[in-house]
């Protein structure tokens, strides 16, 4: 798509909060995957934020396992729903330890298996811990692309079929994250910042009425 080039060339210029998670903490399967779970119904900033402090005790399924788990509401707090989250922090690092000698799964199947862990957070884990070209759908992919008149669907999970469907693996592969950052400072669901955006002369939503 020609509007997702112009993006690509613009992506670097963008401060946002998505971006900071590459370079926060030390990146592995493991901690993108509890970084993926802190994220449920929470800020990037807040999420970023109490990624840096758990890792800081424990980056490793072994490490966690040793924290009381008071420990670690209070280290995530203030996420959204944050006890529940700690819990299953504990209950996904003794799974990994149990029945996958400490590793994080490489395949969606398994990665499935785990408890809290749903397709659209198995596809990121996929494409940001092992390199996979897919494309996970998330709230800012999913309005985005109907803003744009690429699709026409009613929820992410409509999206992601379309997706599966009409991109190659080669177009799939970080559509996430430049779409994701995209939302963040310019197309936002509030305040769309239609005249800072690159690509408002090809956006239908942006014409005037």
């Amino acid at each position: 798509m020609k509007i997702v080039k112009i993006l690509e060339s613009e992506y670097e210029k963008w401060d946002a909060p998505a971006k900071r998670f590459e370079t926060a903490y030390r990146r592995t399967p493991y901690t993108i995957m509890l970084s993926v779970l802190l994220s449920f119904r929470t800020k990037d900033e807040v999420t970023l934020e109490a990624g840096r402090r758990l890792f800081a005790l424990a980056d490793t399924p072994q490490k966690m396992v040793q924290l009381p788990k008071e420990k670690i509401e209070e280290t995530i707090y203030p996420v959204g729903f944050y006890r529940k989250k700690a819990a299953s922090i504990l209950e996904i690092s003794a799974e990994l330890i149990e029945k996958y000698d400490a590793r994080v799964p490489s395949t969606e199947a398994e990665l499935l298996k785990i408890r809290g862990i749903g397709p659209k957070a198995a596809h990121i884990i996929l494409e940001s811990a092992f390199g996979e070209k897919t494309v996970a759908v998330d709230t800012h992919v999913h309005r985005i692309l109907n803003l744009w008149g690429f699709v026409e669907t009613s929820t992410p999970n409509e999206t992601f079929e379309v997706l599966k469907e009409r991109l190659t693996p080669d177009e799939q592969a970080g559509l996430n994250r430049l779409l994701v950052s995209f939302g963040q400072v310019i197309c936002k669901p509030q305040r769309p910042a239609c005249n800072a955006c690159p690509v408002a002369g090809l956006c239908p939503a942006a014409q005037p009425a």
